[in-house]
């Protein structure tokens, strides 16, 4: 038994060892793709900033297109966490998802380079199971459940979020933007708005919606 909780304990050492190093290595290749870029990154670069030899890069990645994923996934699970704390208590899934949108614009302001990266990076439509995409799906399903959105499928309806967050996160990225979209006004009302009657939402209800007061601002995600 003794033998048994040894081994255990050894195990979640090295599970917690493995999982430290490959967080090293991600923050690492973040740092460098947001000063130089990917394509002018080199992993020669990204050990010397992590402080581990070349050998170790390999232990957890093929290339640099796989960390660079990495990275990306790493920014969209933050992001689906600060969504998480700010619809907590939410029932109605059209708000939760027209409420994640324009925070992920609202990051725009907050993080502009990890909103860059996730939007250049970040490959997340193309399938149902795809990793990053649960939360939204589950929002989909919900909506779809509870007759508060109408869409072909699922999938199109994924594809609809992530597709027009994307870009309007983009847009929020190459052009000025006020504080108003971290109060969820302005083009990020607009998106929400054409978001939501994509997925079927009846006018009077995207305005009361799009009513309640945001303040995406006291959400973190720095």
């Amino acid at each position: 038994m003794a033998g048994r909780a040894a081994a255990k304990k050894t195990e979640d050492a090295g599970s917690r060892r493995r999982a430290q190093m490959r967080f090293i290595l991600v923050e690492a290749a973040m740092q460098l793709f947001a000063r130089q870029g990917v394509d002018a990154t080199t992993i020669d670069e990204i050990v010397d900033l992590a402080g581990v030899a070349k050998g170790t890069f390999y232990n957890y990645f093929t290339d640099r297109a796989e960390i660079a994923r990495a990275v990306a996934s790493g920014i969209r699970h933050e992001l689906n966490a600060a969504v998480e704390e700010l619809n907590r208590g939410i029932d109605d899934p059209a708000e939760r998802i027209a409420r994640g949108v324009r925070l992920f614009m609202a990051c725009a302001m907050q993080n502009p380079v990890k909103t860059m990266l996730l939007a250049r990076l970040y490959d997340s439509g193309s399938g149902l199971d795809r990793q990053g995409n649960e939360h939204l799906l589950g929002d989909i399903r919900d909506g779809i459940a509870k007759v508060r959105i109408h869409v072909p499928s699922e999938e199109v309806a994924l594809h609809l979020v992530v597709g027009l967050g994307t870009i309007a996160m983009r847009h929020l990225l190459d052009n000025v933007a006020g504080p108003e979209i971290l109060r969820g006004q302005g083009y990020a009302r607009d998106i929400a708005t054409v978001l939501l009657r994509g997925l079927g939402v009846a006018t009077a209800e995207i305005e009361d919606i799009l009513a309640r007061p945001c303040d995406f601002s006291t959400i973190g995600f720095k």
